[in-house]
């Protein structure tokens, strides 16, 4: 089989190796697609390093190929499937708390970290989740974004008629779209792109607004009746979108910080300000296992479709130029075919 490895910054190699042999505990995976993640943007241009080499992919889809021995879950060969290969060590404090998308040991050396550009991979029953055959898989490998997104949208408590501000029209900004608008929310999305708010537009956003706009703050008081947005998630690592959140939150307003940052910006404003408007501050880091399984059924149900965020297909072969691509900053989501 062939396996795409980062070797260091900008350097990927494609290697021939024998396909892993599942313990009598684990799922053998033939892969069909996988995503390209801001986390295997930032590995490729040295912005965040694990270890090396190392298989990056964590976005995939397939069909399971073989099952261990001691597998009773009623998981079949050639289920289609899709994965969610963050570690979780189920015993740490924060998985015992019901944060496991926080497990202390989730990128720790010598268990298998993400490794899905390839075209097998193993894994736990626990795992790797079952979908319609008749779902897309090049659509299921977005699977792992929504159910970040999914997070996202709790910690805010976003709540039937509320209006929320998406900050970015990206991917991510794109997939919290589709769900806030199912959801029953009035949203409205900030991007300096206009081709993007054209497409947020499309894709069910009430308003979109363009975040440099001199008169930002004033369109979006209009379009809430004066009061201003019950909460806001930010999904561009600019830092001016913070600063705009709190000029157009309500009191009482939820933000949380869903995108991460290559340095360490501060926080753009004061903690008495805080404490009169009663604002709730917060992040989301990953997705639990009940956010992937409600991705999962929210995809299986077609409650939200995430096929118009697939921007390019590349095969594995073409891993260096699939991650260039994505790096451009003009795609939505692009994904590598393995089979």
């Amino acid at each position: 089989m062939k396996s795409a490895y980062l070797l260091a910054p900008g350097r990927m190699e494609i290697r021939e190796e024998e396909p892993p042999t599942p313990k009598c505990s684990e799922l053998l995976i033939k892969i069909a697609y996988c995503g390209i993640c801001t986390l295997e943007q930032r590995l490729y241009s040295g912005d965040r390093i694990l270890y090396y080499p190392i298989v990056p992919g964590h976005e995939a889809s397939g069909e399971i190929a073989a099952i261990g021995s001691d597998v009773k879950t009623g998981h079949a060969e050639k289920d289609h499937v899709v994965l969610d290969l963050v570690n979780r060590c189920h015993v740490c404090p924060a998985c015992v708390s019901g944060n496991s998308n926080l497990c202390e040991n989730r990128f720790k050396k010598g268990q298998r970290v993400l490794g899905a550009f390839s075209e097998y991979v193993v894994a736990r029953p626990d795992q790797v989740y079952v979908i319609p055959n008749d779902l897309p898989l090049d659509q299921a490998a977005l699977t792992e974004p929504l159910s970040c997104c999914i997070r996202s949208l709790k910690k805010v408590n976003l709540k039937l008629g509320d209006s929320i501000l998406i900050s970015g029209a990206g991917t991510m900004g794109m997939l919290h779209v589709k769900l806030a608008v199912s959801m029953g929310a009035k949203v409205l999305v900030s991007d300096i792109n206009k081709k993007r708010l054209q497409d947020a537009l499309a894709m069910g956003a009430y308003a979109t607004l363009d975040a440099g706009g001199a008169d930002f703050v004033e369109q979006v008081k209009q379009l809430t009746n004066g009061r201003g947005v019950d909460c806001c998630v930010i999904t561009t690592a600019a830092p001016s979108a913070a600063i705009a959140a709190f000029q157009v939150m309500a009191p009482a307003g939820r933000l949380n910080i869903f995108t991460s940052y290559n340095d360490k910006p501060a926080f753009p404003i004061d903690m008495n300000t805080v404490h009169r408007n009663e604002y709730q501050i917060t992040g989301s880091e990953g997705r639990s296992e009940v956010d992937f399984n409600q991705a999962v059924r929210t995809l299986s149900n077609r409650t939200a479709g995430v096929g118009d965020l697939i921007s390019r297909i590349f095969p594995l072969d073409d891993i260096s130029e699939a991650i260039s691509t994505a790096l451009v900053g003009d795609m939505y989501r692009v994904l590598v075919k393995a089979g």
